[in-house]
């Protein structure tokens, strides 16, 4: 049932998560066309029960009363959670909601066109195409749900018109077709003005919080994840993990790499160190590129160990071999602090970082150094491991 609700909203072309979420949220947010449908298809099936007066009429009235009435309240719950930020997708009832309404309609004026009153006739032909008109526009995001809808609600029509025993009525119907697919191209060529719309804004959005190169956060958006991930829940005070560990990373020889093979080996070079960043950290984790060569790497929920395991393994990576220029050797030196121990905001845990950093270049590079305070009056002195690490940096 899920997979078939999902191909109904899926658009013509598959697109990322984000822009079909756009998509989605707008079709959600179109309320307005949503009151004018409930109220105009109210409408029609009062005067007819008016003009009438038959069971059919009565039953059709009731049944748009319930109909409504879950429909405005699916609609202000979807309001409500777009209000709280809470909006991933779209729920089923809506979807159905709205299939039911579209067969309640054309079932109502399907009985509208085979009772042979002209003004009920006139009317039902006007609801509909109100309705059609409405749908081109609220669903412009879903096409294949909103073409689905225009077929059920302007076909019967055509059928009862086509058999209706008053003179020239099957001239409607015979153009009711040809409306129906005018309006389905309508509907599609506002699904191409709005995905176009919203892709533009997918790129924009990128450009402004991606580095153009290499695709990572940039210095904006890394400022935004400090602040997303810094307000989160606290690890217990008894764990071992840091709520949140930064790495400050340098190139070593990346100058010596740009300036003797090239600023488009020196290009290719920080994409490829861009992805092997990437493939060396979690996918909780954020790796961001401030510019130039400096990278830094935010890893939330890390003990001192692990961060020790990830740094050796991103120097590992970052100084293999390139395969488009294998005499283009670099290095990367790697600065940690972790919070709350080295700082509590974004410009402290950067600076701790930074100080960690320029003493791991000050040791010969292609290493690493973990800051941590220490007693007061006590001078920076990096103790180095067996391995010629830089372990810590005492303050």
């Amino acid at each position: 049932m899920r997979a078939c609700v999902d191909w109904l909203l899926a658009g013509t072309h598959p697109e990322p998560d984000e822009i079909r979420k756009d998509l989605l949220h707008q079709r959600a947010s179109k309320t307005k066309t949503l009151a004018v449908a409930i109220f105009a298809s109210l409408l029609t099936a009062t005067i007819a029960v008016a003009l009438t007066g038959a069971q059919w009429a009565y039953a059709w009235l009731a049944a748009e009363v319930l109909l409504g009435i879950t429909r405005v309240y699916l609609m202000m719950k979807d309001v409500a959670k777009a209000k709280a930020a809470q909006l991933t997708g779209t729920t089923i009832a809506p979807i159905w909601a709205g299939l039911a309404s579209a067969i309640l309609i054309s079932a109502g004026c399907f009985k509208c066109v085979t009772s042979g009153v002209l003004p009920l006739i006139l009317l039902a032909g006007i609801g509909i195409a109100n309705l059609v008109g409405g749908i081109s526009s609220r669903n412009a995001g879903t096409p294949r749900y909103g073409a689905l809808l225009i077929c059920i609600l302007t076909l019967p029509f055509a059928v009862a018109t086509i058999l209706s025993p008053i003179p020239y009525m099957f001239l409607v119907g015979v153009q009711t077709p040809l409306y129906t697919v005018g309006m389905i191209f309508l509907l599609l060529e506002n699904h191409k003005v709005l995905l176009d719309l919203h892709r533009s804004e997918l790129s924009n959005r990128q450009m402004a919080h991606h580095d153009l190169l290499t695709g990572l956060p940039n210095r904006a958006q890394n400022l935004k994840l400090f602040g997303e991930l810094l307000a989160g829940p606290a690890p217990d005070t008894t764990s071992p993990k840091s709520k949140l560990t930064v790495f400050c990373l340098d190139l070593d020889g990346f100058k010596a790499v740009n300036d003797g093979f090239g600023h488009a080996t020196g290009d290719a070079v920080l994409v490829a160190v861009a992805e092997r960043l990437r493939a060396s950290v979690r996918e909780v984790d954020f790796a961001c590129r401030l510019g130039g060569d400096e990278f830094v790497i935010l890893l939330p929920d890390l003990t001192d160990d692990e961060a020790v395991s990830i740094a050796r393994r991103v120097i590992s990576r970052v100084s293999e071999p390139f395969a488009f220029a294998p005499a283009a050797r670099i290095g990367v030196s790697i600065g940690i602090a972790a919070a709350p121990r080295d700082g509590v905001t974004a410009d402290e845990l950067l600076s701790a970082a930074d100080r960690a950093l320029y003493e791991a270049k000050r040791h010969g590079k292609g290493g690493f150094v973990i800051h941590a305070p220490c007693v007061e009056n006590v001078s920076l002195a990096p103790a180095m491991d067996a391995q010629g690490e830089v372990a810590v940096l005492a303050r």
